[in-house]
């Protein structure tokens, strides 16, 4: 590949990182994940990222690392076909029903029959910025979550709900009616707007990322609406005749969190076992057995599915100077191009190949064989000047899977 062609999947490894953790509230840096900016992915490669454990925050993709990190993070995902309502997810319906079929004598037009004045409507549209949707998540974020206005801005909504590494991919034969992307689900009751839904329309199914609400209709239980109608929304699509949109991802189960525990009501879902890489049923009576006492790494017993990964010499690297792409090659067609980096940026040869190596081989490891697909960028000029201890980007990956 050449600088010159066209990359559809780009990313800049940025590394391990510790911080502290949102969901057990830990003051030390005992939540560890990898991450990497994600320049553009197709949805395809990002369905596969996230069913090896990767999330996404805006642009910012990460994946906790069971085992080191604080709370065990496993990838749930429901088929919807093989769900069906519980006695309280039944209630929730009725009353979202019964609110929004509430009639207004004054709009009876005389037939005898009143019209519907709080009609629930919900509507479909890629990620953009709307100021109505994001006053509504400023009211959300400090009346619900206690934030203080001054940490919520334009910019970090914008980074965080409405920034995406994927470009627009318009329907086909096939595919769900609205193509596959970044969107936003507006919810309407009587034509105000009361929640937005932050989700991935990806090949395999919806990948639920955010919801926000307003809190004078938390009596509702819109989170749960959410959940129910995104659920629906999957199948749906299937019916009109999309094909292999089966799953509805809800990011990650925390067994030890009970804000994150919810996610095992939307049964029968399934997680994945980090060791033998099968995926179990969160309502098994062993799997749940395991998870009480602690045993998050090995949820099956059956023989472990090997991790594909990618060959280190064969994955892709990116080079980059001062901002700038120079070029594009398996790794292992790199020294040739370092020789020509070393005259065009006064570079020290052995310093810039060993760099790159150790950053690709990382990124390797992290990604499987996604890393047969994707380019990993580097800047190149960090390998002259020492610059060799962690990057200082941010890993704002804590919320962005709360669904409610």
């Amino acid at each position: 590949m050449a600088a010159g062609d066209v990359i559809t999947d780009a990313v800049s490894y940025a590394g391990r990182h510790a911080s502290t953790c949102g969901y057990c509230a830990s003051t030390t840096n005992t939540s560890v994940a990898d991450g990497a900016i994600a320049h553009r992915l197709t949805t395809a490669v990002y369905n596969d990222l996230i069913e090896d454990g990767w999330r996404r925050s805006g642009r910012y993709v990460y994946k906790p690392v069971i085992g080191t990190t604080c709370c065990a993070t496993h990838v749930i995902r429901l088929r919807c076909v093989e769900f069906t309502l519980s006695k309280s997810q039944r209630k929730v319906m009725r009353r979202i029903a019964r609110t929004t079929a509430r009639t207004s004598e004054d709009e009876d037009d005389g037939s005898g029959t009143a019209a519907a004045n709080e009609r629930l409507e919900i509507t479909t549209a890629r990620s953009s910025f709307v100021r109505e949707e994001y006053e509504l998540y400023e009211r959300y974020q400090t009346s619900v979550h206690g934030d203080a206005p001054e940490d919520v801005s334009v910019a970090s909504y914008r980074r965080f709900l409405v920034d995406s590494p994927f470009d627009d991919e318009p329907p086909g034969p096939g595919t769900p009616s609205t193509g596959f992307g970044a969107f936003h689900q507006q919810y309407r009751i009587g034509g105000k707007l009361v929640a937005v839904g932050v989700v991935d329309i990806l090949p395999k199914g919806l990948s639920s990322k955010y919801f926000f609400w307003d809190p004078d209709y938390a009596r509702l239980s819109l989170g749960k609406v959410s959940a129910l109608k995104e659920i629906a929304f999957v199948l749906e699509e299937q019916r009109r005749g999309a094909r292999g949109f089966d799953f509805y991802y809800m990011g990650y189960y925390i067994h030890d969190c009970p804000k994150m525990r919810y996610k095992a009501e939307y049964a029968p879902s399934e997680i994945r076992c980090s060791t033998t890489r099968r995926w179990v049923h969160v309502d098994d009576e062993d799997v749940r057995r395991r998870l009480d006492v602690g045993e998050h790494r090995l949820l099956s017993d059956e023989p472990a599915l090997e991790r594909a990964m990618c060959p280190v010499e064969d994955s892709l690297v990116g080079v980059s100077m001062r901002g700038h792409l120079i070029g594009v090659c398996a790794l292992r067609e790199f020294p040739s191009l370092a020789k020509s980096l070393v005259l065009f940026g006064n570079l020290n040869y052995r310093d810039v190949v060993n760099y790159v190596t150790e950053e690709q081989t990382e990124w390797c490891n992290s990604a499987g064989t996604s890393a047969l697909r994707i380019v990993n960028v580097i800047a190149v000029e960090r390998a002259s000047r020492g610059e060799l201890e962690d990057d200082d980007t941010e890993n704002e990956g804590s919320e962005d899977d709360e669904m409610y």
